[in-house]
């Protein structure tokens, strides 16, 4: 009976390693497509709630924003006219935009309690 549960808890181990591992890493592709997106644009406003920029190739406002209600946001970027949007995190408890001189900060809190913060800069 004892090495039956070690061994299922040995298998819940692996599948919890592989989710952390999986977690982190759409974490560091989303931190990297954000960075490529803001790289070359021009920020135009920014708050707690949005950061609006131009973006240079297509000339149009393109927001990246916090959507939801209490304990239930999600991380959108939208079109800053509100037609379109993507989901870019989804589940999480707390977000917060800040930006301070050419960094944006992105602070993020999940359903776990996990914090976590991208760091971006805006060449422009």
């Amino acid at each position: 009976m004892t090495l039956g549960i070690l061994q299922q808890s040995l298998q819940l181990l692996k599948t919890i390693q592989q989710t952390s591992f999986r977690d982190q890493l759409r974490w560091h592709i989303t931190q990297e497509k954000l960075q490529e997106t803001l790289s070359n644009n021009e920020i135009v406003t920014c708050d707690e709630n949005r950061l609006v920029y131009l973006d240079k190739k297509t000339n149009k406002k393109i927001a990246i924003k916090k959507y939801g209600n209490i304990n239930n946001f999600t991380l959108l970027l939208t079109r800053d006219d509100g037609k379109g949007y993507v989901p870019i995190i989804t589940n999480l408890r707390k977000i917060g935009i800040e930006k301070i001189r050419n960094l944006v900060i992105i602070t993020t809190e999940n359903k776990a309690g996990q914090l976590s913060e991208m760091f971006l800069i805006n060449d422009d």
